[in-house]
């Protein structure tokens, strides 16, 4: 049984899950292809291997954007050799422990409801260290051919948060920014005030098209609802 969900997008766009997993304990990857190059962002819990899965999508150069350094998002990051990332969380890729990680205390054997193989074995899970090769800010632009995506720092839920933003199409990858659903901005490294300040700035965006790495996409009205709310929720 295959373990990543793929979902097809439009304009060459591919959500990739793992349902084995609950939508706070796993979380969504973003493969957007362009002419000349592919765009990942995020890599899964790193359970089973992605870089296969990827290959079957493009044969394309593969970026990998890690959006932040929480286990969910990293944990197949080993697995590509340029990989980029905002330099607030840089330091914790070279030596992922579960407690910078926080999957220690979290993600149990429990948290799945099966696992990639019968003799798979959880009590030697691990995050594999991925320093990035390049750091990322706020307004870099990554050129895929054809298409560019612009950076968002959207720090919040952690510190070097990044979120993505590609204008002709008005698609915006979210990350953990803002979902809709359960968020989490009580943690290390956490921080409302500019949790709130990262929402705004999405907003201001005026995306059509809302890809998070939780839960479900949204359109428009249900992005600026889920915005709104979530303002109201964390206080002025």
């Amino acid at each position: 049984m295959d373990w990543f969900e793929i979902t097809a997008f439009p304009n060459r766009i591919y959500r990739l899950s793992e349902p084995a997993l609950g939508p706070l304990h796993g979380s969504h990857s973003w493969l957007v292809v362009g002419e000349q190059k592919a765009l990942l962002i995020d890599t899964g819990v790193g359970v089973a291997p992605l870089a296969p899965v990827i290959r079957g999508l493009t044969d394309l150069p593969v970026i990998c954007l890690i959006s932040h350094s929480h286990y969910d998002h990293i944990g197949g990051a080993y697995e590509f050799a340029d990989r980029r990332m905002h330099e607030a969380e840089a330091e914790i890729m070279a030596n992922p422990t579960p407690e910078l990680t926080f999957w220690g205390g979290w993600l149990k054997a429990e948290s799945f409801s099966r696992f990639p193989t019968p003799d798979y074995e959880f009590s030697a899970y691990a995050i594999q260290p991925a320093p990035p090769t390049a750091l990322v800010n706020d307004g870099d632009e990554i050129e895929l051919g054809g298409r560019t995506v612009t950076i968002l720092h959207t720090p919040g839920h952690s510190p070097g948060l990044l979120s993505v933003f590609e204008k002709a199409t008005g698609t915006l990858f979210t990350t953990d920014a803002l979902y809709d659903g359960e968020m989490f901005f009580n943690l290390r490294g956490s921080n409302v005030a500019d949790g709130r300040r990262s929402i705004l700035k999405l907003i201001a965006t005026e995306a059509k098209a809302i890809y998070p790495g939780h839960f479900e996409t949204m359109g428009s009205a249900t992005f600026q609802r889920v915005a709104h709310h979530r303002l109201n929720m964390i206080g002025k």
